[in-house]
């Protein structure tokens, strides 16, 4: 509103659509399932990360991953579920699979392993939109080591905004198998509002196919 007020905006008008995560989902793309335990990892190393607060040092990151590994698995027993690490596109795959030697790593598999997700667990990504659209569990994850309070687009933010569970790795308490379930699916509910705000406000319309819709009305 500022920038078309001040005409600072290169767009002269904006068309309001739906969000590709909604166009893939209504068009069924990937299997529905609750198969897994699914982490969308943190690169400690993402330029942006290390820009805002600097590298992390050695120790610092064979800890986070030290507690983050404890967490996964008291999860894994706890619900019987294979563990699957997504990784961020910038991340090292061969050096992301060494810190978690006893999981399965992935890249470039995040949405369709959201998609057979029984429960997901993330620190800070926006591919969290494909579990709010789905209405999977969500656990906002985080430790003293990585540092996202504040920041636009972290997971506090993020679980304020959506109602996300937020849980820390460094946490050794002994979780209760049939509570924490119960407040995750209670979670669920305030999703709605974010995904009619967010993903899809446009009604049930494909985003794609109003776009070009418009360009051929327009154009030719």
């Amino acid at each position: 509103k500022i920038l078309t007020r001040f005409n600072l905006l290169y767009a002269k008008e904006l068309i309001l659509i739906n969000s590709r995560s909604f166009d893939i989902f209504k068009e069924n793309k990937f299997k529905i399932d609750e198969t897994h335990i699914v982490l969308l990892d943190l690169n400690l190393e993402h330029h942006e990360g290390v820009r805002l607060h600097g590298h992390q040092s050695s120790r610092s990151i064979e800890k986070h991953y030290s507690h983050l590994n404890k967490f996964l698995q008291k999860l894994s027993n706890l619900y019987n579920k294979k563990i699957i690490i997504c990784i961020h596109p910038t991340a090292d795959l061969d050096k992301t699979k060494k810190y978690f030697p006893n999981y399965e790593v992935v890249k470039y598999k995040t949405r369709e392993n959201i998609y057979e997700a029984f429960i997901v667990l993330y620190f800070v990504t926006r591919a969290i939109v494909d579990a709010l659209l789905l209405k999977k569990r969500i656990v906002s994850l985080y430790s003293k080591y990585n540092t996202d309070s504040g920041l636009p687009g972290t997971s506090l933010k993020e679980s304020i905004e959506y109602g996300i569970l937020r849980m820390n790795i460094e946490d050794e308490k002994k979780i209760d198998k049939d509570k924490l379930l119960l407040q995750l699916d209670n979670c669920i509910k305030n999703y709605s509002n974010y995904i009619k705000s967010n993903i899809a406000p446009d009604e049930d319309n494909l985003g794609y196919k109003k776009i070009i819709r418009i360009v051929k009305e327009r154009f030719f």
